[in-house]
């Protein structure tokens, strides 16, 4: 079976796209753990975080970064998760690089807990939130010299 992110990356298959530049795709995940979970892809297909060479790390690191001072500093979550998951023995379920940015806006239970089918509603919510603050990720990249779309 082909891999879901690269058919995504594609336009192939559907997703709650926040940001695309620079390599990188930021979607909405499909089951978040809160309010905001976003997944920031490669747009190439490397298995994990062990595979990607070091400038497609940094893509996607300096993007991930970005988000999570989005919604520190501009909205105002007092925690955010930022992590990847390497093998299923991880909890790897999908085998494409990608980084989970989780806004906290409350103290979960669990790290995982909380998971739910990402509605529309709530999908719309989340893209019109960012909308107004997705310029810290182009800022992010040019202040490294990589230019978004």
């Amino acid at each position: 079976m082909e891999c879901v992110f690269c058919r995504i990356v594609r336009g192939e298959e559907g997703s709650y796209t926040v940001y695309k530049g620079g390599g990188v795709q930021v979607i909405l995940d499909k089951y978040p753990v809160s309010k905001g979970h976003l997944l920031v892809l490669s747009e190439d297909h490397y298995e994990g975080v062990q595979e990607a060479p070091p400038e497609v790390l940094v893509r996607v690191w300096l993007v991930a970064s970005a988000l999570a001072r989005i919604y520190r500093v501009n909205l105002g979550a007092p925690g955010v998760n930022i992590v990847t998951n390497s093998g299923s023995t991880a909890g790897q379920v999908i085998f494409h690089f990608h980084v989970h940015v989780i806004p906290r806006w409350t103290q979960p239970k669990g790290f995982w807990s909380g998971r739910h089918e990402l509605s529309d509603e709530e999908a719309k919510e989340v893209l019109e939130m960012l909308k107004p603050h997705l310029t810290v990720i182009d800022e992010y990249l040019l202040s490294m010299g990589i230019v978004g779309e």
